[in-house]
This record gives C-alpha cells, structure tokens and sequence, in this order.
C-alpha cells in the first residue's frame, strides 16, 4: 500500500493572484522549473485589472508536461474567496497533495522534490500538510510570522505565537496553525474537513482552516523546504486605511468557532485592546479606528462575515 502511494506521488500547486503580473510570471517560473514537476498549476484570477487575465490565456495554451488551469473570477473575492475557490477545484483533480501559495511567493527548485522525499518516508495519514521555511525577500532571512501554535491558558485566554528562528534548526517541528505561503496540503483530509471560508475577505482564513486541519493529523514544518516570499511587511498605516476591521473581526470570528464560549468572551475583550494601539496612527481621526473596531467586534458576536458596507478595499478616514 505504501509502495503505491509513493510510486502515484503526485503535487498539485494553487496560486491566487490579484493584479501582480510580474511577481506572478516570476512565481510560474518557479514551479515550472522544479526538480520534481507538479502535476498541474491551479490560478485563480481574482478579478486583476491589469493585463493578467489576457497573459493567463496565453500561458495555459504553452505546451510542457504540466497541466495549467486558469480561473478567471468576475469580481475580487478577496484572498478568502480566491482560495475557497482554489482549493474547491483542487479537490476534482488527481494530484494527492496541494501545495497553496500567493503570486509573490517562489519555492526554491528543489522544494517540491524535498517535500516529496520527506513525505515518503512518514506515513501520510497522519499528516495533514507539510510547510516550508518563509523566507523574506532577501532570500536569507526567516519570516517566523507564517508559521504558528494556538492553544488555550489561564483565565480563559487563547495564546497563538509565531514559531521561533530557533525552531527552523529542528530537523522538523509541529505546529498547528500557518498561512498559505509554501504550505502543501494533503488532499484526503481537505477533502474530510470544510474549504476555508471564503466570508473572511482577507486575513485569518488560512490560519481558521489549517487549525480544523490540525484536528485531522499533523501539521509538519519540514524546514529543509524553502519559499522566498517577495512581500514587504504590511506597514500598520496601510492596514488601518481598512484591512484592521477584517483583521479584528476574523480574529475574533475564529475564536468564536472553534472554542468554548467562555473564550470567545474574554477575547472581545482583548483583542480589540491589542489592537486600539493601531488606532493611533489614524491621527486626528482617531475617532474613525474606534468605530471600525467597536463595529468589528459588533459583527463577530452576531457572526457577520462578508465584505463590509463601508470598509472596503480603499477606504481611509480621509476619505469618509
């Protein structure tokens, strides 16, 4: 039985992309060119405004040994929805595994070979997916923010660290929250648990699914396998322009869901605390930060997801 799966080992790679033609044709490449081919590459077009959806349909028409699917969405569906979509359509395809990613991330040419190794030499169904090192842009440095462990404390509180650069000197380490930068997913238990939710809009989305995941088998962090990941940091004042509202209510949304009730309270609690020292830098608006937060926390008790009315990509207090 074993020897079958190693022989069928087969890597499927999603990538969603919203209007990054660049950091997309630079992404392709890096899957095209690894060591070991992926069975197919899955984008997903959130709606770009750029020239991305007429490069798409050139690029699918090339011909190699790799299946390539375009999905073309009508509108942006935020990060949540593209890869609600991503994964949706993963699960009709062959490849057991499926590794997930932004446009701006790029696996080193021998990631998918390293991961393939490693996960023939364990069983896979304990496993529920298997994440890289992230590295920042400079390719050197690791970015310990992708990679995370959740778990209860005292006095009904929910701590969810990042990993630690001493963790990536580990032959391996456990961790049962990540992002979807270098994260290879084990398609049997995506199939047995629910696709992220694609209400989120941005942020949290992938950190809600891997923790369901986590429920089904372990999550590996093998960090002999590497992505570069060519973002900048997000500075706070970008985020506050409108990102902060998802960033507290999906926080807080996750919470709700997947713990006990006396958890989610005290977490109203603190996380729009941790928080409010964003609405600082809203300056003489200060005033706006609040509103956004207090309406955040609103929507997570009464369990409103979706994009919001009002904060919607672009708005900024100077706007309103």
């Amino acid at each position: 039985m074993r020897k079958d799966y190693k022989k069928n080992m087969e890597i499927g790679v999603v990538i969603v992309t919203y209007n990054r033609l660049e950091k997309l044709k630079i992404a392709l490449k890096s899957y095209e060119e690894q060591s070991f081919k992926p069975k197919y590459i899955l984008v997903v077009n959130n709606n770009s405004t750029d020239n991305t959806k007429e490069y798409l349909e050139s690029w699918k028409n090339l011909n190699n040994s790799i299946e390539k699917i375009v999905v073309n969405l009508e509108k942006n569906t935020g990060g949540s929805g593209g890869f609600y979509e991503g994964l949706k359509n993963s699960l009709n395809k062959d490849a057991n595994w499926v590794w997930v990613a932004d446009d701006d991330a790029y696996p080193k040419n021998d990631a998918f070979e390293i991961a393939k190794n490693y996960i023939e030499k364990n069983n896979k169904d304990e496993i529920s997916a298997v994440c890289s090192t992230v590295l920042k842009s400079d390719g050197k440095t690791i970015d310990c923010s992708h990679r995370r462990n959740i778990y209860t404390k005292v006095f009904n509180r929910i701590a969810q660290p990042y990993s630690k650069t001493k963790d990536y000197k580990k032959d391996e380490f456990y961790i049962n929250g990540f992002s979807y930068v270098g994260t290879m997913i084990n398609k049997d238990k995506l199939a047995k648990t629910e696709l992220p939710k694609k209400e989120y809009f941005i942020y949290y989305d992938d950190t809600e699914h891997s923790y369901r995941l986590s429920k089904l088998g372990k999550i590996v962090c093998f960090p002999d396998i590497k992505v570069v990941h060519d973002a900048p940091h997000s500075k706070m004042s970008e985020i506050v322009k409108w990102k902060l509202y998802y960033l507290v209510r999906n926080t807080l949304d996750f919470i709700h869901f997947n713990f006990d009730e006396k958890y989610f309270k005290m977490a109203c609690i603190e996380v729009p605390f941790k928080f409010k020292v964003a609405v600082f830098l809203f300056g003489k608006n200060k005033r706006y930060g609040y509103k956004m937060i207090k309406e955040a926390v609103k929507d997570a008790r009464e369990g409103k997801t979706g994009l919001h009315d009002i904060y919607k990509p672009g708005w900024s207090p100077e706007n309103n």
